[in-house]
């Protein structure tokens, strides 16, 4: 066995590692917003005023290829901010594992040789 290979071994064992020590994982992302409400007569009404209800916090992300958002506590966005961190780097390490995949098979069938 090459040292290369060594090296691509060690680092997917490390990449599983990583990946089955990262938590719960959120899809999405949570932003807070601030409205206006149909009342003609509140503040967040007045043009030159920014007094707008809020802040609101949406859960977003899609299903079926439809956008969907969920209202949550400012509690509960924080309670799931780490999540959705967690699925950005899920997401990473697939990716860092597919690259390592494809760099074996290209070195196995000799075909990013020249």
């Amino acid at each position: 066995m090459s040292q290369n290979t060594d090296q691509h071994e060690q680092r997917q064992a490390h990449i599983h590692a990583e990946i089955a020590a990262l938590g719960p994982c959120l899809p999405g992302t949570i932003s807070a917003r601030r409205l206006r409400c149909g009342n003609p007569r509140c503040r967040c009404r007045e043009q030159t005023s920014d007094q707008r209800h809020g802040p609101y916090h949406y859960w977003t992300r899609k299903i079926s290829g439809k956008t969907v958002s969920k209202l949550l506590s400012a509690e509960q966005a924080e309670r799931y901010r780490p999540w959705l961190q967690n699925n950005k780097r899920l997401h990473v390490l697939v990716r860092e594992l597919e690259a390592l995949a494809i760099g074996a098979a290209e070195h196995a069938e000799g075909w990013g040789e020249k």
